[in-house]
């Protein structure tokens, strides 16, 4: 006789299922996705809603910054090129890979080589340059306005404003979020004014007739401006003329044709500086581009880098980085910008085409931009600092009718 009892109980249950990502925390996703290349957030995004609302939540920047996870990320203000029909107005964009646009928006792949000391490196023309849409048009970009990215932030100062006056304006443009906003106004109206970035505070100076009012403090914690006002280093006629801005260490340097001048915060006053610093006002030269990275002094000039050494005043060659502007069938270029892209260097420069043996009915081939990361490297020799530069990435990207004029990295 057959045995018609049931099989033992545990026969007919299941095993229990494993817990899905949608069941941790959101803490905690947070904190797993943050780890993850930003890059492959659309990817990730279109898994479920739930990915969707957390990767595009202040959560998410949040634990990125918490654990240092942030990458460089590249937004150009860029000149629409004046036609018969329209004027001349300024808007920016973001440098985007290809993986990380719509279906829509891919355009077609292309390689291409370059030689870069004797050797060849391998280019994908992946880049494409997204439009930001501004929800309104007094937030666009001015002409002669001070930009400084702060974080993941970009603020805006002062320039021209449609009636062609001086602006005191001063607008937020956050990179996250992509939406805009307005700061308090500067106290004094400016054009063509540099800005720059120390201890949480943002100094901007110049673009004012006032040399009392040469400068002022934004306090970005408290967004408010600090009531006193920055006179100039001299109060002549000397800074009507151009000048440039940065930062080393703690103090804030300013350079003139004629002097060099240092400002102390912390004793709230300028110094000139009489000794070292010779041959800086190379800065100042017309098609000379330069940027600050890890508290050195970098400029491009005529197709070579240089690096600035403090210790003897002069400006030394990096090395590895020869060959770079020019190649075999593009020569002609017009350097844009040297950028601290997230502690390395980024070269930013539009090669023009050569025509010299093109036949007159050929069709003229558009512009490129170019961009080049370089992975800087110090050594120290008998004869003293050495620095070297490595291309990591080099990539291009054909432009239609816009002239790139500024490059800001923002931190996301």
């Amino acid at each position: 006789m057959m045995n018609s009892s049931p099989p033992p109980s545990s026969s007919w249950c299941h095993e229990p299922s494993s817990p899905s990502f949608s069941s941790v925390p959101d803490e905690i996703a947070a904190n797993c996705l943050a780890r993850v290349s930003k890059s492959q957030y659309r990817s990730i995004s279109s898994v479920s809603k739930g990915f969707y609302s957390l990767l595009s939540s202040p959560e998410i920047y949040a634990a990125r910054s918490q654990i240092g996870a942030t990458e460089p990320r590249l937004y150009l203000c860029c000149e629409s090129l004046r036609t018969a029909t329209t004027s001349c107005c300024y808007s920016w964009y973001n440098l985007m890979s290809l993986s990380n646009c719509d279906d829509d928006e891919r355009i077609k792949k292309g390689e291409a080589f370059i030689s870069v000391d004797w050797g060849e490196i391998k280019i994908n023309s992946e880049l494409r340059l997204v439009p930001v849409k501004l929800s309104s048009s007094h937030l666009r970009a001015r002409s002669k306005q001070a930009n400084l990215a702060v974080g993941s932030e970009i603020y805006q100062f002062g320039g021209i404003s449609n009636k062609g006056n001086r602006s005191r304006s001063v607008c937020v443009f956050n990179c996250r979020s992509h939406t805009q906003s307005r700061a308090p106004k500067m106290r004094v109206t400016r054009e063509g004014a540099r800005a720059c970035l120390l201890a949480g505070s943002i100094y901007v100076m110049g673009g004012c007739r006032d040399k009392e009012c040469w400068g002022e403090v934004f306090d970005i914690k408290t967004q408010t401006w600090k009531k006193e006002l920055l006179p100039s280093p001299t109060g002549d006629d000397e800074f009507d003329c151009k000048f440039e801005l940065f930062v080393l260490g703690a103090m804030i340097y300013v350079i003139t044709e004629r002097n060099k001048y240092a400002y102390d915060p912390k004793q709230g006053r300028w110094l000139l500086l009489d000794m070292g610093f010779a041959d800086l006002k190379r800065i100042l030269k017309i098609g000379t581009v330069w940027c600050v990275l890890d508290n050195i002094v970098f400029m491009e000039f005529c197709g070579i880098f240089r690096w600035y050494d403090l210790s003897s005043g002069k400006w030394l060659m990096v090395e590895g980085l020869t060959d770079l502007l020019y190649t075999k069938v593009e020569c002609l270029y017009r350097m844009v910008q040297l950028v601290n892209y997230g502690g390395k260097l980024l070269i930013v420069w539009v090669v023009l085409p050569d025509f010299e043996y093109k036949e007159p009915s050929s069709i003229i081939p558009e512009e490129r931009i170019w961009f080049a990361v370089i992975r800087l490297e110090k050594r120290l020799t008998s004869s003293g600092l050495v620095i070297s530069g490595e291309i990591e990435q080099l990539n291009y990207l054909v432009h239609g009718s816009c002239n790139p004029l500024t490059c800001l990295s923002v931190s996301l």
